[in-house]
């Protein structure tokens, strides 16, 4: 459990305004990023939240330049094809920083964008706190990247158990403190409800990129699986609106389906815990399943550039945040070329035909869960932002 001795400095934090610049860009850090506007708000009233994000931090109160995640894209030739955009859009953020001067900078994952924005954070606010909320994977891939990250950021908040020790080891210079995982506080909220032992849920990803490439193996594989069990139910989950559209409008050009289907909007409990088995693009995602409690098959396909450049760069041997805590294959995995339809249709349908193994891997991955640490991730970065903040000498 994640434990901090910290005390903030009351007065000094009471009698003036803070001005915090958060800069968020992609579905998941837009959802994490509004619980932890909420968080400071009711930690400090006065507090004002700029820069950029997603519709839930505008809607948490961020006064927002632009939602920046409704441009995430993934991969190094999807990047590539759209980097004048994003030299753009960092441009304009750098202008607001250097406009505002926040006593903080606070950056939520999206370490493709952030870790290159950083260096200009630093040189551009010398008096400001950059804080980054949610740690960089260096420790998958490209760890030399802890030097420039040890050098530009003052404070780097961990939602993995194992980070800090890391950390601790490739960069001890860096002040890293372990929150805990905001997820656990949005699963602990909803009650779970009895699974159809018939439902399965589709999670093909939260960017259209993402759609693109899973959707379509996906959705043949439950053809298949409903060709060999009649009665089979699917459920299409999209993390919003904009995402849900993409992915119905890619269905209507495929084959009529041969089996029930619904579409809903959100990965909540209350529809996961609807299904006895979960197809999910690998991301945060597959770890909603896993506090779900649900069993799941992980998919993940990229452009082959960009999946042979990350061969040569990630040092760890599995793709799923389970099986990589575990270091071990606890939930199954079909990367890349190994993504077919009918492998995927026969792995799901030995799951649901073998309620013992889907009890081992229940049992196997709450094992894994259980290191999370508790709830109250986003309260615990609050603290520790603001006490940080509390240094800053921009304003």
């Amino acid at each position: 459990m994640p434990v901090f001795d910290m005390q903030l400095p009351e007065s000094s934090l009471s009698r003036r305004h803070l001005t915090l610049l958060m800069v968020a860009g992609e579905p998941s850090g837009d959802s994490h990023g509004a619980e932890l506007i909420h968080a400071l708000k009711e930690r400090h009233p006065l507090i004002r939240i700029i820069g950029v994000g997603g519709p839930r931090m505008a809607a948490a109160g961020q006064e927002q330049l632009f939602d920046l995640t409704a441009h995430a894209v993934l991969g190094l030739t999807e990047v590539l094809k759209q980097i004048l955009k994003f030299r753009r859009f960092k441009n304009e953020i750098i202008e607001l920083a250097v406009q505002e001067r926040p006593d903080a900078v606070v950056l939520i994952d999206c370490s493709g964008f952030n870790l290159r924005l950083t260096p200009r954070l630093r040189k551009e606010l010398p008096g400001s706190r950059i804080i980054y909320y949610i740690s960089p994977q260096v420790w998958a891939s490209r760890a030399g990247r802890v030097k420039a990250m040890q050098r530009d950021i003052d404070l780097l908040l961990s939602i993995l158990p194992f980070e800090k020790p890391w950390f601790a080891k490739m960069a001890p210079k860096l002040n890293v403190q372990w929150v805990g995982h905001p997820l656990l506080d949005r699963i602990r909220k909803l009650e779970a409800v009895e699974p159809n032992p018939d439902c399965v849920a589709l999670l093909p990803g939260s960017r259209r990129t993402e759609v693109e490439a899973h959707l379509p193996p996906l959705w043949e594989a439950a053809r298949i699986m409903a060709r060999n069990k009649p009665g089979l139910k699917f459920i299409l989950l999209s993390p919003n609106e904009t995402i849900q559209k993409y992915a119905l409008d890619m269905l209507a050009r495929f084959p009529a389906p041969n089996f029930a289907f619904e579409y809903n909007i959100g990965y909540a409990i209350s529809h996961l815990s609807r299904c006895e088995l979960a197809l999910v693009a690998s991301g945060t995602a597959s770890l909603e399943c896993a506090l779900v409690g649900i069993p799941q098959i992980v998919v993940y396909r990229v452009h082959p550039l960009t999946f042979a450049v990350g061969r040569m760069v990630v040092k760890v041997k599995h793709l799923s945040l389970i099986n990589v805590m575990a270091n071990e294959t606890i939930v199954p995995e079909f990367i890349q070329d190994n993504l077919d339809p009918s492998a995927v249709a026969q792995e799901a349908l030995d799951l649901l035909n073998h309620p013992q193994r889907r009890e081992m891997m229940k049992r196997r991955v709450e094992q894994i869960v259980t290191t999370l640490g508790g709830p109250g991730a986003s309260k615990r970065a609050a603290e520790a932002i603001l006490f940080e903040s509390a240094f800053a000498t921009a304003r």
